[in-house]
């Protein structure tokens, strides 16, 4: 069996509803698998939550891993995830957007500000979690 080695290193924590992504290097295809089945454990019990990425400036991505990247966000979507934000601490965090996948729905900010953006996810989670309790 041929298995390719994971590039890329990163942790995961959990705050209330919200997972957070530290990571750093160059992720490849194993990589990518890897964190996303890493994350949606981290996840498992929880029936809304939210993402924050937030990359150290030597984080990337091999080409031949973001329709994997990108195939991870909708298993995110359909795991529970409302909303993703990415810190904008790397020339790759853009990588994905051209090949965003027509089922992926849900929203995903990149921006500077860690403020902003933990802000705007928590406004991501009450507005779904109002619209669970209405449609209860």
């Amino acid at each position: 069996m041929n298995t390719e080695p994971v590039h890329g290193t990163y942790s995961l924590e959990k705050r209330g509803n919200l997972i957070v992504c530290f990571y750093s290097e160059g992720f490849n295809l194993a990589g990518v698998k890897a964190i996303t089945n890493d994350i949606l454990a981290l996840a498992e019990d929880l029936d809304l939550w939210t993402l924050y990425q937030k990359p150290d400036s030597t984080a990337g991505i091999v080409h031949n891993a973001i329709k994997a990247m990108m195939d991870g966000y909708v298993r995110f979507q359909n795991a529970g995830c409302v909303a993703a934000a990415i810190q904008e601490n790397s020339i790759f965090v853009r990588a994905g957007t051209s090949h965003r996948p027509h089922t992926l729905k849900m929203p995903i900010k990149i921006d500077k500000s860690e403020e902003e953006l933990l802000l705007w996810l928590q406004a991501q989670l009450s507005v779904n979690e109002s619209i669970n309790r209405a449609s209860a």
